[in-house]
């Protein structure tokens, strides 16, 4: 099941990240055309969106786990592998094609910038929602299978 959450992840996440840091890319406007403080304030806009957005799905992802992992049938430490690459493999793709686009266009916008700090807040957040899952009640209380 962490493989069919990983792969439809790897698909929404690209539209979902995307809206979540368009209010930063709206405010950073295009690099070169506006001032660097406004364009680093907007990558920070950015980068909080999409990391509220993706802790959001990793919150989802650790719950199933934990829940997963409790069960009689499961051998619950042979699934947390699984779902830290269910977490990662998602968010690095996704900044690797965002970097692939940018470079293609011969521009960087401050969505691409938030990315690659939503990669390291995903690392973190991922063990951080593991090992203290109480956590996840503060901001994501709304995610499926908290409890």
């Amino acid at each position: 099941m962490l493989i069919v959450f990983g792969v439809t992840a790897n698909f929404l996440l690209v539209f979902l990240l995307n809206i979540a840091g368009l209010p930063g890319a709206l405010l950073a406007g295009k690099r070169g055309k506006s001032s660097k403080g406004r364009f680093i304030f907007g990558s920070i806009i950015s980068a909080l969106g999409q990391s509220y957005v993706y802790l959001a799905f990793i919150a989802f992802i650790v719950n199933w786990t934990t829940i997963a992992g409790k069960r009689n049938d499961v051998v619950g430490f042979l699934l947390w592998p699984f779902a830290f690459l269910t977490v990662l493999i998602p968010i690095w793709l996704t900044l690797g094609r965002a970097k692939g686009e940018a470079r293609e266009q011969g521009s960087v916008n401050a969505q691409v910038e938030g990315l690659s700090f939503t990669l390291i807040v995903a690392l973190i957040g991922f063990f951080v929602f593991a090992f203290v899952p109480i956590v996840i009640r503060a901001a994501w209380g709304w995610v499926p299978y908290i409890k």
